[in-house]
């Protein structure tokens, strides 16, 4: 059975890669400032971590940015705390395709949202979201370091965050970092 799934998920990085050529990215400089609207990917295995995507969302809201979170549900049915959120979808196995590729409407709609920022809380690479993130027209990718190919991430920033992966620490840096990059005396 683990062949067939290798197997499956291999046809899936191949379908991927072909659909990656048609991805166009507008080239531009970051500014967190200007950020409207924020794609989140979160890996809803790690149910624990909901806390702190709520805090992270209030404080993107405090901004006057818009948030939508996708999230990665690996059982048949979504958690009862996480129904009822409209800020949140959800992806299941029931919305892949036979290569792992994501084929829902909301998963559609995600990669055709207009993001100005998408961050990929996804610290087990699970595949599915990879897949969103990587064909996310969104001119700013943040990402955790979590590969040993960072070369082959479609992160535009990758945060490290020490061993076992913390939601927390993540969000904190990523908030620093993009703040840092967004300031005019700090840009190269």
């Amino acid at each position: 059975m683990e062949l067939f799934t290798n197997l499956r998920l291999k046809a899936g990085r191949y379908l991927l890669h072909k659909r990656l050529s048609s991805v166009r990215r507008m080239q531009q400089e970051f500014d967190l400032g200007k950020v409207k609207k924020v794609g989140i990917l979160w890996d809803a295995s790690f149910e624990n971590d909901f806390k702190h995507l709520t805090a992270f969302n209030r404080q993107l809201a405090e901004m006057g940015k818009s948030v939508e979170v996708m999230a990665w549900i690996p059982g048949k049915s979504v958690p009862d705390r996480l129904t009822g959120l409209t800020y949140m979808k959800f992806l299941r196995k029931s919305d892949l395709n036979w290569a792992f590729l994501p084929v829902s409407e909301d998963a559609k709609e995600f990669i055709a949202g207009s993001f100005d920022l998408v961050l990929d809380i996804n610290p087990s690479s699970v595949f599915q979201l990879s897949c969103l993130v990587a064909l996310s027209s969104s001119p700013m990718k943040v990402g955790p370091d979590v590969t040993e190919e960072p070369e082959k991430t479609p992160y535009d920033l990758m945060i490290r965050t020490p061993r076992p992966f913390s939601i927390e620490f993540f969000l904190d840096q990523t908030m620093h970092y993009l703040s840092m990059i967004s300031s005019p005396g700090t840009r190269a």
